[in-house]
């Protein structure tokens, strides 16, 4: 009887070993199982992959204005020209000669007295714009006076001054042609105008 029961309670010892061995064997297939699994299972593949764009792009920019400076011509100085109205043989005492100079017509006169801007011997021969300086009517010589005479208006000019406004509308002296004299040969010039003719504000333009 006591060995039954010794034999028994072996059993029963040997009995929770064999138990604990069979759930750790189990486990351990588990583990190795999974491994395995984990191992021999497909897995997403994760592919990093760098895109070069190349970008074209177009830029309309809006039309340039560009401003040429050209060089300027150099002015052209304006000047009277020096032109012969007559010879000093040509001219007689108090009868006047009709010319033209720079587009304008020209009374030119041998006074017979020394004249305020005369030339010549006796510095009598004298030039004047045959147009009055009040409308811009034509003059007529007077010999008894040497004077010159608007037609339109009567106004009096006074050769022998200048050109000096006697009576009459006028307020200003008759344009008067300045003159130069060739002695060597008696040559009369005429190189300019002492101020604005009527109508004008520029005796060259």
């Amino acid at each position: 009887m006591v060995m039954s029961e010794e034999k028994e309670r072996g059993e029963k010892k040997a009995r929770p070993d064999s138990t604990r061995r069979a759930v750790v064997a189990a486990a351990g297939a588990l583990v190795v199982g999974g491994v395995v699994g984990y191992l021999l299972a497909p897995r997403e593949r994760v592919v990093t992959e760098t895109l070069t764009q190349t970008v074209t792009q177009t830029v309309t920019q809006p039309p340039q204005t560009v401003t040429v400076t050209q060089p300027q011509p150099a002015p052209v100085a304006k000047r009277y020209e020096r032109v012969k109205l007559a010879n000093i043989r040509d001219l007689v005492d108090k009868r006047p000669v009709f010319k033209q100079y720079m587009g304008y017509n020209v009374l030119l006169v041998k006074l017979g007295e020394p004249a305020v801007g005369g030339v010549g011997p006796r510095g009598d021969v004298v030039a004047f714009v045959n147009q009055c300086t009040h409308m811009g009517g034509p003059l007529v010589y007077l010999p008894d006076v040497n004077c010159a005479v608007c037609q339109i208006h009567f106004t009096q000019f006074d050769l022998a001054r200048g050109g000096k406004q006697v009576t009459g509308h006028a307020t200003e002296f008759l344009p008067q042609v300045e003159l130069e004299y060739d002695a060597a040969t008696g040559d009369i010039y005429a190189v300019g105008i002492n101020q604005l003719v009527y109508g004008k504000y520029d005796n060259l333009a």
